[in-house]
């Protein structure tokens, strides 16, 4: 299988993460909820950890959950309250979305949506006008998972300050090819994927944090204050009820090091072959692209025209061994606006797994689906 669908998960993982969740899976151990040395060592090891990527992405506190859905869930559901003002774009994932659409029928919350402008971008000038005296959250996804365009997250960001209002930043497909940092940057939260670019297992996610007021999502054991009913107050525990996923986190952390220490190689590669299969895509015919030049994420969207998307991906799938993604993409107001609500989109996905070799024989195959149409 040639797979092209790293936006959903990376199909590259390294060494020393398999060998980390090997490790931790022989070696299972609840970590904080007892004192005997297993159970201390694993509790250390995921603390390292959490220290690993407050450092990384200048965080005052990081929790870990299963996935960026979580951890964008529980900023939305802890931290707005009846009669806030939010702002958030067509370009974001459902994970976003719906939480937030929730509140706004629920009549909690008044709820405004930005539009792209030219090149897809979403201006940081358009997200200043619809701010309210009551608005309290802008909430963006850092590169979007259809068209891979980036937000402008410098502009943004200043909006924000300026304006004295949470910034939510969506980083599941930027992490870790655009650098953030969350001080510099003015972002209150960043919610992120372990299981995409950073190469670490599914079922890993995480939020850090740079405001600390968040009410819990979820309530239960945490190994602390266990003498009350009462969640604890202090983070991490506040926001990590139940046992965590030991193993994936702390294989999480060394597949996050490692990918950190090669970036410059990886993105080197990952971007090469976006600019081939872009370039080379956009000189096809009857093939509509709606990923905008000079895009390096790696995301890149198209469909050929008069075809649904999701016919041309089983065509790659069963006849050339080639995975991409199609249909909607968990992320329907792009869609709408990209008018291919009915048709979704195809979605190639570039990662570190990916060669020359196969992007070429993914261009060759779509060349031979337009001509055989």
């Amino acid at each position: 299988m040639i797979y092209f669908d790293n936006s959903a998960t990376s199909r590259y993982k390294p060494s020393c993460m398999i060998r980390a969740i090997n490790t931790e899976l022989k070696n299972s151990s609840n970590g904080g909820r007892a004192g005997h040395y297993d159970a201390v060592r694993t509790a250390m090891k995921i603390s390292a950890v959490r220290t690993f990527f407050c450092d990384y992405l200048n965080a005052n506190e990081v929790i870990f959950t299963k996935n960026c859905t979580e951890a964008l869930n529980i900023v939305i559901f802890g931290t707005l309250e009846k009669g806030d003002h939010v702002i958030t774009t067509v370009t974001e994932h459902n994970s976003t979305l719906r939480p937030l659409f929730k509140l706004k029928r629920e009549g909690v919350i008044d709820l405004s949506v930005v539009n792209p402008e030219g090149g897809l971008n979403i201006s940081a000038a358009h997200i200043e006008r619809l701010i309210r005296p009551y608005t309290r959250l802008v909430a963006v996804n850092a590169v979007s998972n259809v068209t891979g365009v980036e937000a402008d997250l410098d502009g943004i960001g200043e909006v924000c300050r300026r304006h004295k209002i949470f910034l939510l930043v969506d980083g599941a497909q930027a992490l870790p090819h655009v650098a953030v940092d969350m001080k510099k940057l003015g972002i209150s939260y960043l919610a992120g994927a372990g299981h995409k670019g950073l190469h670490g297992p599914q079922g890993t996610g995480f939020l850090a944090l740079n405001n600390l007021e968040v009410l819990p999502l979820l309530y239960g054991g945490t190994g602390t204050n266990s003498d009350s009913v009462y969640m604890p107050r202090s983070l991490p525990e506040a926001l990590e009820a139940g046992t965590l996923n030991s193993a994936g986190i702390i294989a999480l952390g060394e597949a996050a090091k490692w990918t950190v220490k090669h970036l410059d190689k990886i993105n080197a590669k990952t971007e090469k072959l976006n600019d081939y299969i872009l370039y080379c895509l956009k000189r096809l015919k009857n093939v509509e692209v709606y990923t905008p030049d000079g895009v390096k994420s790696g995301v890149i969207a198209f469909n050929i025209v008069g075809r649904d998307s999701t016919e041309i991906g089983d065509l790659l799938n069963e006849k050339y061994g080639i995975a991409v993604r199609t249909g909607l993409h968990c992320a329907p107001l792009i869609h709408n606006y990209l008018g291919t609500l009915e048709r979704g989109a195809v979605r190639i996905s570039v990662g570190y797994n990916n060669t020359m070799k196969d992007a070429k024989a993914l261009l060759a195959a779509i060349k031979e689906i337009i001509e055989n149409s």
